[in-house]
């Protein structure tokens, strides 16, 4: 058999990989990026199954369970695992270690946590259960948020010199958690709203007026708010 590789196969690979190099080096994707991923995968899909890349199989039945409750299908749109986010997920993590990484390290984290409190595995948890742990870690989030700012407005204060070795309060034991869910999250979102499903779901036109597209805050919100809540 012949290891000649296409130009064109190759030249998409390098593409895919400087693609991948970005989310963790700048942490954004615009659409025109984002689109050559949705591209590849369905370029593969068509071809045949989709072949996970990344990740063990319980790793990525665990990031579809978590595409469906991160951007849940409604009587408009479907969700995002319609849309293909685990599998934008899967085709960037394995050109990036770094990333990939960031989810084995995350899903891990994940699981242990869900065995702790419901003595189960994500995806083997009820979805009650699921949708419980997502809050949790939205609260954590918040909770973390105004901590930092409590501390910002105190390190500025005429008292903080005296205590300068000290926190106003103690991190939250989510840490770890809540730095993954907002990777799985933006990633998911970006996913979403950069497939043809999401696209039309903001009824975006095209981007001939634009060198650059990035997710309006508007649109994220509405992904977080179609979050279930228990």
């Amino acid at each position: 058999m012949s290891n000649f590789i296409p130009a064109a196969l190759l030249d998409r690979r390098e593409l895919i990989r400087g693609i991948a190099m970005a989310v963790t080096a700048f942490g954004t994707l615009d659409l025109e990026a984002a689109q050559h991923v949705h591209e590849a995968t369905d370029a593969e899909k068509k071809r045949g199954p989709y072949k996970v890349k990344a990740f063990t199989a319980h790793e990525y039945a665990t990031l579809r369970e978590l595409a469906v409750l991160i951007v849940p299908a409604d009587g408009v749109s479907g969700s995002a695992l319609d849309a293909g986010a685990p599998e934008f997920i899967d085709t960037l993590s394995s050109q990036n270690q770094t990333l990939a990484d960031i989810f084995h390290g995350g899903l891990s984290w994940l699981d242990a946590e869900m065995r702790k409190r419901y003595k189960k595995s994500f995806v083997a948890s009820a979805a009650a259960d699921q949708t419980a742990m997502l809050d949790i870690l939205v609260a954590a989030e918040k909770e973390e948020a105004a901590r930092r700012n409590e501390e910002l407005v105190y390190t500025k204060s005429s008292n903080y010199k005296q205590f300068s070795g000290y926190t106003v309060k103690r991190a939250n034991d989510l840490a770890a958690g809540t730095k993954f869910f907002d990777w799985v999250r933006k990633m998911t979102v970006d996913a979403y709203y950069t497939s043809p499903i999401g696209v039309k779901d903001l009824g975006y036109m095209g981007n001939k007026a634009y060198t650059k597209y990035e997710v309006p805050q508007a649109s994220i919100d509405y992904a977080m708010n179609r979050l279930p809540k228990m």
